[in-house]
This record gives C-alpha cells, structure tokens and sequence, in this order.
C-alpha cells in the first residue's frame, strides 16, 4: 500500500487515467470540467498530477511539448488499499464488520445482492471465471 492516501482531488484525478492508458494534463483537465458545473483551473490539475508522481501514484514521460501520464496502480488495487485502511481504522482490520455495516444499513440494492450471492456461489465453488461483482 501507497503511503500517501489520496484526497477526493486526487481520485478524481486517478478516475480519469484509469479509463485511458495514458492522458496529458489538457485530457485530465478536459475530461474533468466536462462533468463539473464548477471548473477547476489547469494549473490545479498540473499540481495535482505533478504530487501523484511525487507519491508514487503516477508515472511521467515526455511525449513531444507535453507529459502523458498513466498510473501505476490500478483501480482494484487502490481501492482494495483504501478499504483496507479503512477496516484497519475503523474496525482494527475486520472486513466482516464493515460488511455487516454495509448490510444492516441496506446499502446494496437487492440487484447488488443477487450480484454478490452469485460471486460468493463461485467462489465457494473455486471458480474465478465469470463476470466480475465490480467491473474495472
């Protein structure tokens, strides 16, 4: 795990590298303020962007006038991470409660819950084939 536990910036950040092998800051910046009412400026992304590859979130390489970007680690991973600290934080590390909490609280739509039932079928049987309970 990263030490550096990303801001709501910064996953958004990372939600728009994950869904392209590589990306410029224009292409971050773009992708971002197409789905904002409220802008943010470029100069904030190229701070943000520049800190992930401090971190260790993002690797750089130049490519002509500009740097493209791609992560390196991928989403499954990064959220495996941030749940885990979580549970870690919250619970002292057990999965079972956060997932109680998430069941008590009725959290997952019953269509969710037919998704997780026939994943835990699966693997209770040791098949990893099928589609996955959450797409990359």
């Amino acid at each position: 795990m990263r030490h550096e536990i990303l801001s709501d910036e910064s996953l958004e950040i990372m939600r728009e590298i994950w869904a392209r092998p590589e990306a410029s800051i224009n292409d971050v910046w773009t992708a971002l303020n197409a789905a904002r009412r409220k802008k943010v400026r470029r100069t904030t992304v190229q701070v943000q962007m520049t800190r992930l590859v401090r971190y260790g979130w993002l690797s750089r390489r130049k490519s002509g006038r500009e740097y493209l970007y791609a992560a390196l680690y991928g989403k499954d991973e990064t959220v495996g991470d941030l749940l885990s600290a979580l549970a870690r934080r919250v619970y002292g590390g057990s999965f079972v409660e956060l997932v109680g909490l998430l069941l008590e609280r009725g959290i997952f739509s019953p269509a969710d819950r037919r998704r997780i039932n026939v994943m835990w079928r699966k693997i209770r049987r040791g098949k990893e084939t099928g589609p996955r309970l959450f797409p990359a």
